[in-house]
């Protein structure tokens, strides 16, 4: 899949700056909005954080639109999820807690609410925050199929092939 972003064509600023009711944004073609949706689909991108890479200036912090990244001192779990910045709800989530930083926080990101839109990435100075895709296998729904069952068979969960 291509992943490049395409950026949202403009009108000219003297237009858009002689009257209020000209749009700014012109919006995407129907060609170009389509590799755009399909680009934003991807189920297979991951957010990769590398510590050494850091250096706590919060950007990742600041562009996160669901609030999923916290730079706080280390702590047990228990004690982690008070001070979040956004209240962890899901429980049975565990938190991805990196290792230690230059200045001896941690950075803890609720894997439950991050939407994996890469603003983070985009925003880090210094490519601490990284997309990477991952080989994602669903095990699809509905009773297993065994080519070997002869007419008539069972071939559901639990049947013997």
């Amino acid at each position: 899949a291509n992943d490049a972003r395409y950026k949202v064509p403009w009108a000219k600023a003297e237009k858009a700056l002689a009257s209020i009711k000209v749009e700014v944004e012109l919006g995407f073609d129907v060609a170009t909005a389509v590799k755009e949706a399909g680009r934003c689909l991807n189920c297979d991108v991951e957010t990769v954080f590398a510590e050494p890479l850091c250096i706590e200036c919060d950007a990742c912090v600041d562009i996160c639109p669901m609030d999923c990244i916290t730079f706080t001192a280390n702590g047990d779990e228990a004690d982690l999820r008070t001070r979040l910045k956004a209240p962890a709800l899901n429980m049975a989530q565990d938190l991805y807690v990196s290792g230690g930083l230059k200045t001896g926080r941690v950075m803890v990101k609720d894997e439950d609410v991050c939407l994996h839109c890469g603003l983070c990435a985009e925003r880090c100075p210094t490519g601490a925050w990284d997309m990477q895709k991952f080989l994602l296998k669903v095990t699809p729904a509905g009773p297993v199929r065994r080519p070997s069952a002869s007419p008539g068979q069972a071939t559901g969960m639990g049947a013997i092939a």
